[in-house]
Order: C-alpha cells, then structure tokens, then sequence
C-alpha cells in the first residue's frame, strides 16, 4: 500500500474550523492513518495516511492545505498509530 507523509495547515482564522486537536482525533480515526506530531504554534499537523485517502483529509472542516512531503511503499503488517 501506498503511504504518504503530509504536514497539514489548520485555519486558525475560520470560524466554524475545528480545533487543531479536533482535525488530528478525526485523522487518527482514520483508517491506517498516523499523527506524527503536532505544532501547536504553527497550526500543523503532520501525519502518516495512505496515499488514497488523501481527498478525504482535505476535505476536513478547517483544513486549509495539505502537503505531500514524501511517498512510500508498505509491504507488510499494517502500520502501527502513534502514542
């Protein structure tokens, strides 16, 4: 399966946006999908998510823009969520 590393920009201006710790609890929910971290100060998400499902983050209420910073190949067991 196709992975993606993405860094995530919330709005922090929108008014109906979701928290930042709203949109990273939805990602996590996610099917295979990881939260790497969480800049706070910057309003960033960084998570690990199959490439497929990427349409669906962006889609996210409070979402303003999404990154793909590298793509891999999983061969294996699923991944594991981050702590």
């Amino acid at each position: 399966m196709w992975m993606s590393n993405i860094l995530i920009t919330v709005d922090r201006l929108s008014a109906s946006a979701s928290g930042l710790s709203d949109i990273a609890a939805a990602i996590g929910r996610m099917d295979e999908c990881a939260v790497l971290n969480l800049d706070e100060q910057r309003n960033v998400i960084e998570a690990s998510v199959p490439a497929h499902e990427l349409p669906k983050v962006k889609e996210i209420v409070g979402v303003c823009y999404v990154r793909c910073v590298f793509n891999y190949f999983v061969n294996g067991p699923k991944p594991t969520k981050a702590a």
